[in-house]
């Protein structure tokens, strides 16, 4: 450190940790943006992984928690982990734990979406069908949800008829 009253690079990690949890690959980018070198971040980084203030496993439930609380599916999380540095297999592995640990059922998730969408504009047209598939899409829902929730509507739909 060159300059006296300069925070120390495990100071400076603790700081942007103080108002929510942060992954492995933030911290880094955020004290290299700060100026510290890369024995200064890594040895902050590694402190804080030692001391658990550091999990990108942690931090990938808790995302996929807040995310289902969006009525967002897994795949939009996994992108945003990606995008936030976490590594593939971490977002895998906590992705599946997720998934099991809460019993998701990502089918009737996607299908609540799409009925909830349903009451705020009714139709079971093409049209709408299109949109909600685009909705779902753009929320994060696997493909094969999709596809099924589409089916299950148009086969209410011709019920009701």
């Amino acid at each position: 450190m060159n300059e006296k009253n300069r925070k120390s690079a495990i100071e400076a990690a603790y700081s942007f940790l103080d108002t929510r949890m942060r992954t492995k690959a933030e911290v880094e980018r955020r004290l290299k943006e700060k100026g510290y070198t890369e024995d200064e971040i890594t040895e902050a980084v590694n402190e804080l992984i030692g001391m658990r203030y550091l999990d990108d496993y942690q931090y990938a439930l808790r995302y996929y928690e807040y995310n289902r609380e969006k009525r967002r599916g897994s795949g939009r999380a996994a992108g945003e982990l990606a995008e936030k540095g976490i590594d593939p297999e971490t977002i895998r592995n906590a992705r599946e734990d997720f998934l099991y640990s809460e019993k998701v059922d990502e089918y009737e998730d996607a299908l609540a979406v799409a009925l909830k969408e349903l009451e705020l504009k009714p139709g079971t047209d093409e049209k709408a069908m299109a949109r909600i598939g685009r909705k779902l899409d753009g929320r994060g829902f696997a493909r094969s949800d999709i596809f099924r929730v589409l089916e299950e509507l148009r086969r209410r739909s011709g019920e009701d008829q």
